[in-house]
Parts: C-alpha cells; structure tokens; sequence
C-alpha cells in the first residue's frame, strides 16, 4: 500500500518489458529475487519493487533495466 512506501528509497531507471515497450520508471526497491513467473519465462534475477507509476508491485527483469538515473 501507498502509505507504507518510503519515497526515499525511490529509484529511477530506464525498463524494456516483456512487449518490447521501453518506458522511464519509478520503481521503490524491495527485494532481488532469482525466479521465474508469468512474464519472465525463465529463472533470472529480478527486482520486486513498488512501481510508483503503476501504483503497484512489480517485478522487474534486472537484463531488461537499460540505464540506471
């Protein structure tokens, strides 16, 4: 939830998802994990994270973070 995220953490990076779109993202950090699931077919390593521009848990790709801000 909203209220438990510490802005403070908040990181910038640049992400390709799974459609190939590339977008700038907002993401709060909270765990690397190595796993696979529904959009990452394969185990890789990945970021849990609240994306603050989704308004919601993600799970990043760490191959697929293109540029760190």
């Amino acid at each position: 939830m909203m209220e438990d995220i510490d802005l403070n953490k908040k990181v910038k990076l640049l992400y390709t998802n799974y459609r190939g779109e590339t977008s700038i993202r907002n993401i709060i950090p909270k765990k690397i994990v190595f796993i696979s699931n529904e959009w990452h077919k394969e185990e890789q390593w990945c970021i849990l994270a609240y994306d603050l521009n989704k308004q919601a848990d993600r799970t990043f790709a760490c191959k697929d973070i293109k540029k760190w801000y």
